[in-house]
């Protein structure tokens, strides 16, 4: 199998969700039309088990009420890899114990066949722990997590760099999910401008990244610019931003955040990209449906991969 970012890219350009089994394809002309198209979709049991032994046949898209041919139902074995980066800052000593406890089980939430990457942003984005599904080497990661000797957090400098990286994965048969620990305390980025940050989400976006946020506030630092980012990032994314009260959050939170990627990687991981040439006549902007011949499915499709 051979896949490269200009697939994804174009997946993500050329469909948008309106409903659960139908879209619209927006801004399309009879160029466009006259070619294949493709989404991602996955199947799973009633038991949420993902079904993995379907055709070609079993798959029917329609294109406003007109059949669609059905050209391909290639499987996509696409894991879900995880990078948590955890803000380190001069500000963070009293709560790092709660992050380590949170990120232990965050760990142990995960299945065992998801890479994990443990990295801080203390002073400047640095990588303790590069993605393994080796747990006594994310174990010691979590183990090292300290206070910065002198820095503040470089939030969006490190979501810019792990963007880069993706940007320049030549494979990337993956779906990225990146998690920022964080807090609201003095923010010492770099890359704040309006261009990098474009050039950052463009990025995110067509390698199908999701980011979530989980920050703590403090009180003497509200409105500082990482909450206003980790809400934006993480709807533009599909993500999640969650703002915590009290350290102890990170305790609680970050397991289910795990136990929430583990469903999504285990239905994210067995699914199929569904190639189509649309029917001839079909509108600037039709909806889209999929059915299949098989009974007793659930069908979840996609324009990227990312399962809800």
């Amino acid at each position: 199998m051979t896949t490269d970012h200009s697939c994804r890219r174009r997946l993500t350009a050329g469909l948008l969700t309106v409903g659960l089994f139908t879209w619209g394809v927006a801004g399309t002309s009879d160029v466009v039309l006259a070619q294949s198209q493709s989404f991602f979709i996955s199947f799973a049991d009633a038991d949420g088990v993902p079904v993995t032994d379907l055709t070609r046949e079993d798959v029917v898209v329609e294109l406003d009420g007109e059949l669609a041919e059905t050209l391909s139902l290639e499987p996509i074995d696409w894991p879900v890899r995880v990078t948590v980066f955890v803000d380190n800052g001069i500000n963070t000593r009293p709560m790092l114990d709660d992050i380590r406890e949170g990120l232990e089980g965050f760990v142990a939430a995960l299945v065992p066949d998801v890479e994990v990457a443990i990295a801080t942003t203390g002073g400047r984005p640095q990588f303790w722990a590069e993605h393994t599904i080796n747990r006594v080497e994310l174990a010691d990661a979590i183990g090292v997590l300290s206070p910065a000797i002198d820095g503040h957090s470089t939030y969006l400098d490190a979501l810019y760099e792990e963007a880069e990286r993706m940007h320049e994965d030549e494979v990337g048969e993956y779906f990225p999910v990146v998690v920022m620990i964080s807090t609201n305390g003095p923010e010492g980025s770099t890359r704040v401008r309006d261009r990098p940050f474009r050039e950052m989400m463009e990025r995110l976006l067509a390698n199908s990244a999701t980011v979530h946020t989980m920050m703590f506030a403090h009180s003497s630092f509200s409105g500082a610019p990482q909450m206003r980012w980790g809400i934006d990032i993480a709807e533009a994314t599909g993500g999640g931003y969650r703002g915590l009260s009290s350290p102890n959050g990170f305790r609680v939170l970050l397991p289910q955040l795990a136990e929430d990627i583990a469903r999504k990687h285990r239905l994210m991981s067995n699914q199929f990209r569904v190639t189509y040439m649309p029917p001839e006549g079909s509108s600037d902007r039709p909806a889209v449906r999929v059915l299949t011949t098989r009974t007793g499915i659930n069908m979840v499709p996609t324009r990227d991969g990312k399962v809800p």
